[in-house]
């Protein structure tokens, strides 16, 4: 577009803006929420806290989820690469809209 300045996409800027780092911020919520309620829950009955980290991290770690062996490590791994990866199209999609509103002249981010 004529008067628009194209910003290129690095990974600084897909993942330190305000809506990837508010976004990774409740993923890590969610994550020490559910480490808090396994390490400190006691009582005999199941807990569903853990579908918590795959409810902020969907739609990817439940496509993901199948690929994980049962009861191993790597559900943490799924969702770290689904955080990660949702962080970075959050990121493409907030830049993609300031660029947009910007003009050529306006001062840089």
């Amino acid at each position: 577009m004529a008067g628009f300045r194209h910003q290129g996409t690095t990974a600084r800027a897909l993942w330190l803006n305000p809506a990837s780092l508010t976004y990774l911020a409740v993923v890590v919520a969610t994550v020490l929420f559910t480490a808090g309620d396994v390490l400190l829950n006691t009582s005999p009955d199941a807990s569903l806290a853990g579908v918590w980290m795959f409810f902020a991290t969907a739609p990817l770690s439940p496509v993901l989820l199948p690929l994980v062996p049962d009861s191993s490590w790597l559900a943490f791994v799924v969702v770290a690469v689904a955080a990660l990866v949702q962080a970075a199209v959050i990121g493409a999609v907030y830049h993609a809209i300031r660029g947009r509103l910007r003009p050529a002249g306006g001062p840089a981010a």
